[in-house]
């Protein structure tokens, strides 16, 4: 099979399609094993997605006798044999034959493939074609010369294609398009790293280790789908507000990524000052003396007075407890760690 045959173009139509498919991650990534089975030869194949953190490779899908590649991977020192082989880098798929060390020295073969029958085969990163890591693909075969170069050949011309369909950023992107007039997005990872969101830019709020996605990770950990806040865009409770939104994506078991973290504009304050929104935050916190939440927010005792009575008001609500509880729902609130002292 050559780059530009008929039947490579074909392969990479078919392959897109699955990529927009609505299955979830395991059917689209049999479907694609099914797609490589008819035009390549293998006996056996695995897909799986990399959480880069925890340097693992969890399954999504497999063919024929996989069981073998299926042991090594639950191996610790797998993803490091990985990386040793440069295939968790950006480059061509590798053919057994062009393996740079003896099959006997590779935990790999030594203690799975080759006990298993297998004497040839194919091993490719799956990057995205932002050059994100997704995955990792393998094909292994008992005849020791499939696949061939040509094979290699169809099969580089497609990792892209196979990485774009399985990358689960497109589906977090998709939902996040719920939070409307979103202006700016981040992934955020179990790691407290960021990843771009499909569609949006960053911003400098949603740099990794900043207070605001600290305290959005903080309150995740505590909610089961989404939370929303308010937060200063300058570097007092009185500047320009941005409203933060997060958007719970964690699967622990296959991945690292963890939320989707948004900015858009705050919306209907319902006349609440900047004071107000720091007193409500304060007690979604859990402050309830005056005089301590004078003392953090650096006013007179009667100013939070004034201010909880603005509040109740403005939130309809009867006492503290329900002005709280209606805080954390609509996110009129500024938290504690992201408003400086007045």
């Amino acid at each position: 099979m050559t780059a530009w045959n008929p039947e490579l173009v074909r392969l990479r139509w078919e392959l897109a399609r699955i990529a927009i498919t609505p299955h979830n991650l395991p059917e689209r990534a049999e479907a694609v094993l099914a797609v490589l089975g008819r035009v390549l030869p293998f006996d056996a194949a695995w897909i799986a997605v990399r959480d880069p953190e925890e340097r693992r490779h969890t399954p999504l899908a497999t063919a024929g006798h996989a069981e073998p590649l299926r042991r090594y991977f639950q191996t610790p020192d797998a993803d490091a044999e990985v990386d040793q082989l440069g295939l968790n880098r950006y480059r061509p798929p590798m053919l057994v034959s062009e393996i740079p060390i003896p099959l006997t020295d590779l935990h790999a073969w030594a203690d799975h493939l080759l006990p298993a029958g297998f004497r040839g085969g194919l091993a490719a990163g799956l990057f995205t074609p932002g050059g994100r890591h997704v995955g990792f693909l393998s094909l292994l075969s008992e005849d020791p010369s499939r696949p061939s170069r040509a094979d290699r050949g169809a099969v580089a011309a497609v990792t892209e294609v196979i990485a774009h369909g399985l990358d689960r950023t497109r589906e977090i992107a998709a939902v996040a398009r719920i939070v409307e007039a979103a202006s700016a997005g981040v992934l955020l990872t179990r790691g407290g790293e960021t990843l771009p969101l499909p569609g949006l830019p960053d911003h400098r709020l949603l740099a990794p280790g900043s207070r605001l996605l600290t305290t959005a990770a903080q309150e995740l950990a505590d909610s089961d789908t989404y939370i929303t806040f308010l937060a200063p865009t300058a570097g007092t409770g009185h500047g320009r507000l941005v409203r933060v939104t997060a958007l719970d994506f964690a699967r622990p078991a296959l991945d690292h990524l963890r939320a989707a973290v948004l900015l858009s504009p705050p919306g209907d304050l319902h006349g609440l000052t900047p004071l107000d929104l720091r007193l409500l935050g304060l007690l979604v916190e859990g402050a309830t003396q005056v005089p301590a939440i004078a003392a953090a927010l650096g006013v007179h005792e009667r100013t939070v007075a004034d201010a909880i009575a603005a509040s109740v008001i403005a939130l309809e609500t009867s006492d503290l407890t329900a002005a709280a509880a209606r805080a954390v729902r609509t996110g009129l609130r500024i938290p504690p760690q992201l408003a400086a002292p007045t």
